[in-house]
């Protein structure tokens, strides 16, 4: 099932951009080889996800994850900005209830689920601490966000870098706010969590690496994630390919198999006051 609804704040921004190429983000990102299994894998596990379980995916993309999910029994939710990227979820998962729409206003009512999920998805919205806890009002159990640590020589920071002079200097500004790095500062996540009403049950550093077969796949992956549909706007596309292709040559293998190294942060939380 599919329910649309006018997104606004964050989602009307990332919602067109995740979209403009959203067959390349699922195909690569969220197809069968994508990111995610290592962290997909330890969350289902950590969070005892199985028959009945009623689960949100915050942010959910593609689906991939809530495909998972449903494979393993749950009753699967999901929301996300791109109308396109939905169109994938729900063709992959047509029980499950997908939704466009915006984190810090979730269109469920309270505790209407046992576990919510937020894979590299809270740092986007504008209103983090609402985002989260508006994944808190949802949540009778568990929130479980994901987030990717930022070591700026390594993997996919690596490969962004070159490419700052390519968007426009108000994208970099909003990027630096709301972007895939806005929750990784030493107490950024802490802070945001507290401030909604949630408090660390457990906290653990996942491995992750990013592998493509070769540098097209790779260039066409990167070219499929929103923030880069600025640059694009901004340099054109051959330029940000170019770039790309530069930026992935110290992590191109003998094979010419691609691997970026990552490690992304799993807290798992729950509401301060376990009685509201």
């Amino acid at each position: 099932m599919q329910e649309i609804q006018q997104p606004a704040g964050s989602a009307s921004r990332w919602g067109p951009l995740f979209g403009a190429h959203a067959e390349d983000w699922a195909e690569t990102w969220e197809g069968p080889q994508g990111w995610g299994t290592p962290v997909y894998e330890y969350v289902l596990d950590r969070t005892r996800i199985g028959p009945g379980t009623r689960v949100l995916d915050c942010g959910c993309g593609a689906g991939r994850f809530a495909r998972m999910a449903a494979d393993a029994g749950a009753a699967v939710a999901g929301i996300d900005a791109s109308e396109a990227l939905i169109d994938i979820a729900v063709d992959r998962t047509p029980q499950a209830d997908l939704r466009v729409g915006d984190l810090e206003a979730l269109p469920w009512p309270d505790d209407a689920f046992d576990v919510v999920t937020g894979f590299s998805a809270f740092q986007f919205a504008d209103g983090k601490v609402q985002a989260l806890a508006e994944a808190g009002r949802v949540s009778c159990g568990m929130v479980v966000v994901v987030i990717p640590t930022r070591v700026p020589e390594a993997g996919i920071a690596a490969v962004f870098k070159p490419l700052f002079p390519l968007f426009p200097p108000d994208a970099l500004e909003t990027m630096k706010r709301s972007g895939m790095f806005a929750l990784s500062d030493p107490g950024a996540l802490d802070e945001a969590l507290a401030a909604s009403g949630l408090s660390v049950h457990e906290d653990e550093d996942i491995d992750c690496p990013v592998g493509f077969s070769d540098a097209d796949s790779a260039a066409r992956a990167f070219i499929g994630a929103g923030p880069m549909q600025l640059a694009i706007d901004h340099a054109g596309k051959q330029a940000v390919a170019e770039t790309l292709q530069d930026a992935l040559v110290p992590f191109t293998g003998a094979d010419d198999k691609i691997t970026l190294p990552a490690t992304y942060r799993v807290v798992l939380a729950g509401p301060q006051d376990p009685k509201r």
